[in-house]
């Protein structure tokens, strides 16, 4: 029984003192590109690429949020101003396709081109949404 106690105290100081996601947020690629075979150069040029598709995703995300509380004020008014939300609709779509188009050429320039090929069959994964 006192075995027992040890091993989980010790296994509760272990997980508590852990480094959480450090290196997780350092060193990891958002979404899987092991079936790429990157070479080191290309690994570290996408990691780049990924951490700015990252920020702005997130900057999206944000404005995405904004919008959405837009057109919540907009149906709530007393006339609804379908001009006003195609605007805002525009804005979002303008905005995800800038970040992907960004991101899909900087990511083109890296690959060869049977890595590209290999790419494409994961296309919608990257889609910002």
């Amino acid at each position: 029984m006192k075995i027992m106690r040890y091993i989980i105290i010790l296994l509760l100081i272990t997980t508590l003192y852990g480094d959480g996601d450090k290196h997780y947020r350092e060193y990891h690629i958002n979404k899987e590109l092991s079936h790429l075979n990157l070479s080191k150069e290309q690994n570290i040029q996408i990691k780049t690429i990924l951490k700015e598709f990252r920020h702005n995703s997130k900057e999206f995300k944000n404005l995405k949020e904004d919008v959405e509380e837009k057109r919540k004020r907009l149906f709530t008014q007393e006339n609804f101003d379908t001009d006003e939300l195609n605007e805002l609709n525009t804005i979002l779509d303008e905005k995800a396709h800038a970040i992907e188009n960004v991101f899909l050429k900087e990511i083109h320039m890296i690959l060869t081109p049977q890595q590209r090929k290999r790419f494409i069959h994961y296309f919608d994964d990257w889609e910002v949404e």
